[in-house]
């Protein structure tokens, strides 16, 4: 694949940095790793690199970042809920386009996001009817990646349920509970599921 031609030198580092992706933890992502993970996707699915805009003499004020913002806005400013953002978009939205999308504002679009708040972060963000969820649900991947750091593989809500019942609990798991409440979910969720 050919290189990004950056139209300056803050462009040059602000590249560069874009393989942090690979070596530092999701949840100490900044807005440039988020966009340089939805580069990296943009780029899967096409076959060639995301045509940047080049609005903005400084990175900080181009027309991408201020659209991942525009997200962590509408969303979260959690990386790991944005990551799982990208991925949904990718895996639900990008296949059902008749063509292929050219702007990162594709992501900023408010039906997706309400569409994606109501699906994955029920409870605190978007009202929802309980009969929506049930114990077959599958948790979001930034919830089960949580448990999974802490040797717990729970995939469902009625797993979480289950997980969330149990009588001494390690303080690992105590832990990754109080994560993905910070991330967004809804302890009433476990009381209402069917």
């Amino acid at each position: 694949m050919e290189a990004i031609i950056a139209p300056n030198e803050k462009y040059e580092k602000f590249f560069a940095k874009f393989s942090e992706i690979e070596t530092i933890k999701i949840a100490d992502w900044k807005p440039y790793h988020i966009l340089s993970y939805f580069c990296s996707l943009y780029e899967k699915e096409y076959g060639k690199k995301y045509q940047w805009k080049f609005n903005s003499p400084s990175p900080s004020k181009c027309f991408e970042i201020f659209h991942i913002n525009k997200v962590r806005i509408q969303l979260s400013s959690s990386p790991i809920i944005l990551k799982d953002y990208i991925d949904w978009i990718f895996a639900n939205k990008v296949p059902l386009c008749k063509r292929r999308f050219t702007s990162i504002s594709f992501m900023t679009n408010e039906d997706f996001v309400r569409e994606y708040k109501i699906q994955y972060l029920t409870g605190t963000t978007a009202p929802i009817e309980e009969e929506t969820i049930r114990r077959s649900t599958k948790l979001p991947e930034s919830y089960r990646a949580v448990f999974i750091d802490v040797g717990q593989n729970v995939a469902t809500y009625g797993d979480l349920a289950f997980l969330s019942k149990m009588n001494n609990k390690e303080e690992s798991i105590n832990r990754a509970f109080d994560k993905i409440i910070e991330l967004g979910f809804d302890e009433e969720i476990l009381r209402r599921i069917i």
